[in-house]
């Protein structure tokens, strides 16, 4: 066999193994998904980041739906709580192309954010979702530098993998502590960016946080906001402030070492709250899917309840066969929250503060939004509005639009302002500060068609519609 025999069976075969990889990785369709009008692929599967620990990240993705797809950018979303699913909340419930619907079905959801980008959804870290690692050390002991680099080695083989993508604007969201992980990844982007050396940079445009925990002492200090809404008493709000902060309770919480002073600071506070859904005050708790009625639960957008449902859809084999997901046989059951394979000691990275990080990744022109729905009672919106103000007035960044109300069509959909420098005479935002009247915690859940404009305005770099439409 000659030289160019050789090369052109070789060069045959790989892409004969790629394509093998890349379309057994594509979704041909989800149990109870839609088949009318689905014009994007779909993808997931692993991506192995640790090939001695057998350490392997699950992740979504949904093609832009667009003609083009490739004229578009790339999102990749990190959200909800350290060891618990991003891709879960974020896919089913939030912006991905279909949403469970109160009916334990599939509905075509008409504000999903692949309407402006690809997106990319990723279970991280390991012990989150579907990702899972082999070494049992590894669902003990995580540290949040190890996840940005776990996530950076994720993201530079799914871009092997799908190297058309590879040079779109690209930019990070999330929400929740997903505010400790978008930063730290694109701070890592942008230093391989710098010692790439001749390999093509990731075009990192910007990241949006929603509802984001950046520092615990300021984002999770959420006592004035209870009082404020007259869901604590005068007596509870000034004691905690010599008994025990919030800031206070969630570091020793983080350090494993929670006084007796603020076990009864949080007791004090529980007892006067009552039973009230702390991610969005205007959603009942779930009693249980047997108690409550159908008619109480299909008052809102918002069904107390969805967790439990979503569990069930997440467990059934047949979606999992149609993910590609749980190859391996977890030894647990797929969770929406942290009680699946996460089992870490030590939560001392929920203590490092992230604000340093953020206002390093402005300076270096990586434009950022941070978003806040107002009924959420956790992180609070007074909270996140006081971060950028901090930002904004350590970076000392012009206020190029004074707070004023955005707009959903004719109705004011939140309020907000921008802030920036001006070059050669024109405007460039830098960090805009956006809050969405009746939001939650997780805003595009409770607040889909809000959460879709702001998405588009921070692609766009531009502030929220200013005025109805």
């Amino acid at each position: 066999m000659t030289i160019l025999s050789n090369f052109l069976f070789i060069t045959f075969f790989y892409l004969v193994c790629l394509l093998t990889i890349t379309n057994a990785e594509v979704i041909d369709s989800l149990p109870g998904q839609p088949s009318k009008n689905v014009s994007f692929k779909q993808h997931s599967g692993y991506i192995v980041t640790d090939d001695d620990h057998g350490r392997a990240l699950f992740y979504y993705f949904a093609e832009a739906q667009s003609k083009n797809k490739l004229s578009l950018p790339l999102t990749l979303w990190l959200g909800g709580a350290f060891g618990c699913t991003s891709l879960g909340i974020g896919v089913f419930l939030e912006h991905g192309p279909f949403r469970l619907s109160k009916h334990d079905k599939l509905i075509k959801n008409e504000y999903s954010w692949n309407l402006e980008s690809n997106m990319l959804y990723v279970d991280t870290p390991i012990g989150a979702g579907f990702s899972y690692s082999n070494t049992s050390s590894d669902y003990a002991v995580w540290d949040e530098p190890k996840s940005a680099n776990d996530n950076m080695k994720f993201l530079l083989k799914w871009f092997d993998k799908f190297p058309q993508y590879r040079k779109q604007d690209f930019y990070i969201a999330g929400d929740a502590f997903g505010g400790h992980l978008a930063p730290q990844l694109a701070a890592v982007i942008l230093e391989y960016n710098a010692n790439s050396h001749g390999k093509p940079p990731i075009k990192l445009k910007g990241i949006a946080l929603g509802n984001p925990v950046l520092d615990i002492k300021y984002s999770l200090s959420y006592v004035e906001n209870l009082w404020y809404r007259g869901a604590i008493s005068e007596e509870t709000f000034h004691m905690q402030k010599t008994l025990c902060s919030m800031g206070t309770y969630f570091t020793e919480l983080a350090l494993g070492n929670v006084t007796k002073q603020c076990n009864k600071m949080i007791e004090i506070l529980n007892n006067e709250v009552g039973d009230i859904n702390m991610d969005n005050m205007l959603s009942p708790p779930c009693l249980s899917t047997e108690y409550v009625g159908n008619e109480a639960r299909d008052t809102s957008i918002t069904d107390p309840c969805i967790d439990e449902k979503l569990d069930t859809y997440m467990n059934n084999p047949q979606v999992q066969r149609a993910l590609h997901a749980n190859s391996t046989g977890l030894p647990y059951s797929w969770n929406m929250y942290c009680e699946g394979g996460t089992d870490y000691e030590h939560l001392e990275m929920f203590a490092h503060d992230v604000i340093p990080t953020v206002s390093a990744l402005l300076k270096r022109h990586i434009r950022v939004m941070l978003y806040s729905g107002d009924q959420d009672l956790m992180v609070a919106v007074t909270q996140t509005r006081k971060i950028a103000s901090k930002l904004a007035r350590d970076l000392k960044l012009n206020t190029l639009h004074n707070n004023r109300p955005w707009y959903n069509g004719k109705q004011i959909g939140g309020w907000s302002q921008t802030y920036g420098r001006l070059k050669k005479g024109k405007a460039v935002i830098q960090l805009t500060f956006a809050t969405v009247k009746g939001g939650g915690n997780y805003v595009p859940y409770s607040s889909p068609s809000e959460a879709l404009i702001l998405f588009k305005a921070f692609l766009k770099g531009s502030p929220p519609p200013t005025g109805p439409s």
